[in-house]
């Protein structure tokens, strides 16, 4: 990371100028990309150096509140099937124009704008080459165009080594893949709405929280199987989220009969409310491109159990307990082993919260920055 001075110094020359991409705000459940374009977005707009417009299709509403990066934004006259569609199959229209005529174009995910200026795109995970049953007929080919499209950019952004391995095993040059981290900034601990939350749901016991877009890939029945199988009184896991899809939610917590709590979509305080009433934050998906949930529970300093061998393995570092997320008896253990010894759960939470403190969003601005002036300069 560069040093305050480099930052400094950097401020005298004229601001980049970046078109960066924000469509992801609208699409019905905007999950992690947009959470992560809009992060980045606002941590670019916060420096001297940079200067941000966004890009969307065309819109009747705003996003929702909590993804409004804050940064002039421009619109195309094309709604977004129609405006992905031509930039895939015929590289327009050129965005450019639209644009102000900027320094570079960042693609932050979902599609690549065709452009005639340096370009750097996002690509957050394959998940679906992985797990081909997740995604319809069509968000497979949306896919695989995106990810074409990103053959083009002068750099490719990922957020973990799990995905740029995917990447180089997809053909990109090694040259090319860049991996940034995504960020999570501190939220303050609300201890009055956490008690809330639990006395409004009767939760006396122990409560397992799990925080997310409810589909296959998350992995909820096998959590679910491994929570009921510690038949601790009182124990509640709770599940914060919007449903994605091919998922049946109903069927995949029913193990738990009366033990579980499902809140459907939260606002962003009453999620991080949730961080702070929870006794260990669970997240064992059989495949993340980052896995922001878990940075934001280290964030809180919720001890963190999730899946080994996959990229949210790389965010908990040793801050957490990892397991084989297939194995509904390893998972079990270690949440009775996090239940069980507070010593072990006050230290792995600190330490969570001493990692999260250094994996902002400012961070992954910084980085992304230097970037930047790589593709610019090289």
């Amino acid at each position: 990371m560069a040093q305050p001075a480099d930052l400094t110094a950097s401020t005298t020359a004229s601001p980049i100028r970046v078109a960066h991409l924000l469509e992801q705000c609208w699409h019905r459940v905007p999950g992690g990309t947009a959470v992560a374009a809009v992060g980045l977005a606002r941590a670019l707009h916060a420096r001297p150096d940079i200067q941000v417009t966004g890009l969307t299709a065309r819109h009747r509403t705003g996003p929702p509140d909590h993804l409004d990066a804050g940064v002039p934004t421009v619109s195309s006259r094309l709604p977004r099937a129609v405006l992905y569609e031509l930039w895939h199959r015929l590289h327009r229209p050129v965005v450019d124009r639209l644009t102000g005529y900027p320094d570079l174009v960042h693609a932050t995910g979902g599609a690549v704008p065709a452009t005639d200026l340096p370009l750097v795109a996002t690509i957050h995970d394959l998940a679906w080459r992985h797990h081909p049953e997740v995604a319809t007929l069509r968000g497979h080919r949306m896919f695989e165009a995106w990810l074409s499209d990103a053959r083009r950019a002068d750099r490719v952004v990922c957020p973990s080594e799990a995905t740029r391995s995917d990447l180089l095993e997809a053909g990109f040059a090694d040259h090319q893949v860049v991996v940034i981290p995504l960020g999570a900034d501190p939220v303050a601990a609300a201890p009055d709405l956490a008690a809330e939350l639990r006395a409004r749901h009767g939760l006396d016991g122990p409560v397992v929280l799990w925080v997310g877009t409810v589909e296959p890939r998350k992995n909820l029945p096998v959590l679910a199987r491994a929570v009921a199988s510690l038949d601790l009184d009182g124990l509640t896991l709770v599940v914060v989220g919007p449903t994605g899809w091919r998922e049946d939610l109903s069927a995949a917590v029913a193990p738990l009969g009366d033990g579980v709590v499902v809140t459907g979509p939260v606002d962003e305080p009453t999620k991080h409310a949730w961080f702070d009433a929870a006794d260990v934050f669970c997240f064992p998906s059989l495949l993340e491109g980052f896995g922001l949930p878990v940075l934001e529970a280290m964030g809180h300093g919720t001890p963190v159990v999730t899946s080994a061998g996959t990229a949210t393995e790389e965010v908990v570092g040793d801050a957490g307990l990892t397991v084989d997320p297939a194995d509904v008896d390893g998972l079990a253990e270690a949440l009775r082993r996090l239940l069980g010894d507070s010593d072990l759960a006050e230290r792995l939470g600190a330490a969570g919260r001493l990692r999260a403190s250094t994996m902002t969003w400012a961070a992954t601005a910084e980085a992304t920055v230097s970037l930047y002036r790589e593709v610019l300069d090289p």
